[in-house]
């Protein structure tokens, strides 16, 4: 009875040893190795590395998913999400090409870059921060170059082509946006407006400019409708009178013949 005893007692101790083993194992393994989510950056500083171009940094990434192994001691393991941050913009007061001041209400869409090349300004600048601090810097630089743009464009082509305004935005931002480690996404123009009702008086010139072109039209066509109506009854008439001249003329014939 007592060796059966000590052997319950030996095969607990090896599964309770072999429990704390797994156990152990686990904690390594969620202490050290790291999973990156598709929309995430995974930055582990602590170690210098050497890029291609033979600069060094501290820290290594993995960019959009992924799994690595942070090292004990030496490495600190950080994220930065890769997602959109949108961004509303209100400019007053921008003057264009011309002099008119012009309010402007846009919506930008702005993400930390994903490439390489790009993704460690971001590290170097924002890591570690919080989150609106990239919102912030964001939001001065598109409303620094939108001032920039508007100053090139006239109210007109402002108002009129708003794509190619947002193309002169993204092309302006670009290089900024480069050197800070994010992305532009997408710029929309929302509305354009005036605080001398510039904008709205050319609205108005051209909604008249296009009644009168309206009127003008339909009162060609209808001078061009009586020419036509007149001619048609000319020619009837004539047509008539030809009919009866021809008709006397057969009667007279008739006459002659039975005189």
């Amino acid at each position: 009875m007592d060796q059966v005893v000590e052997q319950m007692l030996s095969m607990i101790c090896t599964a309770g040893g072999a429990g704390i083993g797994l156990l152990f194992i686990f904690v390594i393994f969620k202490q050290f190795l790291h999973i990156g989510r598709p929309n995430e950056l995974l930055v582990f500083s602590g170690r210098n590395r050497r890029l291609a171009d033979g600069s060094s940094v501290g820290y290594r990434e993995v960019i959009g998913g992924g799994w690595t192994w942070r090292r004990p001691i030496l490495e600190k393991a950080d994220r930065m999400a890769l997602t959109t941050i949108p961004i509303e913009i209100s400019t007053s007061g921008a003057y264009s090409k011309g002099g008119i001041a012009l309010n402007v209400h846009a919506v930008a869409n702005v993400k930390v870059a994903s490439d390489r090349k790009h993704v460690k300004n971001a590290i170097e600048r924002f890591m570690g921060r919080d989150p609106n601090e990239i919102k912030r810097v964001a939001k001065e630089t598109l409303e620094g170059h939108l001032r920039g743009v508007l100053a090139q464009l006239t109210p007109e082509e402002v108002n009129e082509d708003r794509l190619k305004f947002a193309e002169e935005m993204v092309n302006e931002a670009e290089i900024d946006f480069m050197k800070l480690g994010l992305h532009l996404d997408t710029f929309k123009i929302q509305n354009v407006s005036d605080d001398v009702n510039y904008l709205d008086s050319i609205g108005r010139s051209e909604i008249a400019q296009v009644v009168r072109d309206a009127e003008i039209a339909e009162s060609n066509n209808m001078a061009e409708a009586k020419l036509v109506e007149a001619a048609a009854t000319e020619a009837a008439n004539v047509a008539v009178q030809q009919s009866e001249e021809a008709i006397i003329a057969k009667t007279n014939q008739l006459r002659e013949l039975r005189g």
